[in-house]
Formats: structure tokens, C-alpha cells, sequence
């Protein structure tokens, strides 16, 4: 059985995060690895300290405090969640939770190499902590890991996927990640796939580009039935969240890398500014993750 990690770093909304993990790994029929990590080395990155200098001790001393308290409660609070979420749903998929100190990218690095088709489900929040001498901004991982990344908003409870949103900037790539989404969450009989795409002008050249995308992915997903949006016009965050609130998907899908849909609205170290702005479980193909 493939395996899903959920991984947290606070006790913030924990039990809607846990909840929505074990909904989505029923679905998928897939193991689910809960994994609570301390990685204080991470969080106080000179690269990621949203402190200015003269603030910075004082911003670090009272984040480390957080995370102790934090991590300290953390497996009573799991043990507490899981139990809770068990008792009320007793035929659910295996599971197990662990409670660490170490860095969270060995442990995923080392998790992928373990396992042959690894999802790793963690919450849209940067841990935003305010200090006394400012904020500390802790980083988004979702740059740095060699698998597929579900971000979960954490303000509400997810049970089941059936509409999705593929936004596609036309590449190869995108229809091997469409594969695998639909592997992912395609035995649901009600599953609704939608596949978007944008571009400041549709010419002939366009026009002739998208309906050859379509043809390939109608051809590469026997039994899948997509339906296909295509915008135009300067800005495209609009139009996509226009589009996302008129359809209100259960999942937006894209690749992230350079010529993926992500990088079309935002540059690299700000795609988690896309999933913040939907407020909708978003995931995330890399390149690598499709080879």
C-alpha cells in the first residue's frame, strides 16, 4: 500500500489537518505516516527570518520557546486526535505517527527513497509566529522536496475530491502529472476534471497548440472526460480566480517548475502565495516527481 506523510511543525488547527488527511488517504486507499518535527535549525535560516537584524535574537528566542511548547504537547495531542477520529470512524486505513526532533528534509528525503510513490500532505500557513521584535516567517518546504505536495488548507475539514482544476501551461509534462492525479483520486464515479488554460492573446497559433492538447490528453486517459477552459487577457490571477470561484473545485492541480502554470502567475519563491489566495487544497507536481 502507497503511503501519504503528513507533515506539522505546530498544534495549529491539528485535528482539521489530521481529519482532512485521514478523509483524503481513505479515498485514495493509501497508508498514512503522521509525523509532528522540531527542526528549529530550519526555522531559524538567516534566508527565511523575517526579523530585521537588531530584532533578530529577540525574535528567535521567542520562537524557540513556541516550538518547544509546542512539541512538548504534540503526541498527547495526536494520540488524542487519532484516537477521537478512530472511535468515530472505525474502518479506516493504517496508520502511524511519530514525534521528532531532527530536519525535516533528511526525514522527507529519506521517506522518499523508502517509499515508491510518496505524497507528502502538509497545512497552507507559513507558521507565521509574532514576536516581540517582529515576525518570523517559518519557510515553506514546498520548493525543497523531490515528491508530490498536497497543501491543505487548515481552516476546514476536506472529506472527498471529485471536482478538480488542472491548470496546464501546455507542456509534456502536464499530462503525465494529469495521469497521475487521476490515479490519485480518479476512482471516485462523480470525479469532474477540469483543465485550464491561459494566455494573454489566442491566435491561430494558440488555438491549433490547445485543441492538439486536448486531443493528446483525451487519448493519454482512457475513460476520463475532461472539460477545457481557455482565457485570455493581461491578467491572468484574475481570471483563474474567477474561474475557481464559479466551478469551486475541491483541488487545484499544477506543475511548479519554470515552464509549469505556477511560474506563469508567480516567481519560485512565492507560489505558495497561489495556494493562499484560493484558500483551496492545492497540489504540486515537480518535473523530477515525473520521470
Amino acid at each position: 500500500m502507497k503511503t501519504n506523510v503528513l507533515l506539522l511543525d505546530t498544534l495549529k488547527n491539528l485535528e482539521a489537518l489530521i481529519y482532512s488527511a485521514f478523509s483524503i488517504s481513505n479515498q485514495q486507499k493509501r497508508k498514512l505516516k503522521i509525523v509532528y518535527i522540531e527542526d528549529f535549525n530550519w526555522v531559524s535560516s538567516a534566508n527565511y527570518l523575517g526579523v530585521t537584524p537588531p530584532n533578530m535574537e529577540v525574535g528567535l528566542q521567542y520562537a524557540q520557546t513556541q516550538i518547544k511548547s509546542d512539541y512538548e504537547k504534540a503526541e498527547a495531542e495526536i494520540k488524542r486526535i487519532t484516537t477521537k477520529y478512530q472511535s468515530q470512524n472505525p474502518r479506516t486505513i493504517p496508520f502511524e505517527y511519530d514525534v521528532r526532533e531532527c530536519s525535516r528534509m533528511e526525514y522527507i528525503d529519506e521517506m522518499v527513497k523508502q517509499e515508491q510513490d510518496l505524497l507528502l500532505m502538509m497545512s497552507n500557513y507559513s507558521s507565521v509566529s509574532e514576536s516581540p521584535g517582529g515576525i518570523i516567517n517559518f519557510p515553506n518546504i514546498l520548493d525543497r522536496v523531490s515528491c508530490p505536495v498536497l497543501v491543505i488548507p487548515d481552516n476546514q475539514q476536506y472529506l472527498k475530491f471529485e471536482t478538480l482544476i488542472y491548470a496546464t501551461a501546455m507542456h509534456p509534462e502536464d499530462i503525465t502529472a494529469i495521469k497521475n492525479m487521476v490515479g490519485l483520486f480518479g476512482e471516485s464515479k462523480e470525479m469532474k476534471l477540469q483543465v485550464f488554460h491561459h494566455c494573454k492573446k489566442v491566435d491561430f497559433d494558440v488555438r491549433i497548440k490547445w485543441l492538439g492538447f486536448q486531443t493528446l490528453l483525451k487519448n493519454s486517459i482512457p475513460g476520463c472526460s475532461p472539460e477545457f477552459y481557455l482565457s485570455k487577457g493581461k491578467d491572468v490571477e484574475t481570471d483563474l480566480d474567477a474561474y475557481v470561484r464559479a466551478e469551486n473545485p475541491d483541488l487545484i492541480v499544477a506543475l511548479k517548475e519554470r515552464k509549469g502554470f505556477f511560474e506563469e502567475i508567480f516567481s519560485s519563491s512565492h507560489t505558495h502565495e497561489l495556494i493562499k489566495l484560493f484558500n483551496k487544497p492545492v497540489l504540486v507536481y515537480h518535473e523530477q516527481n515525473l520521470s
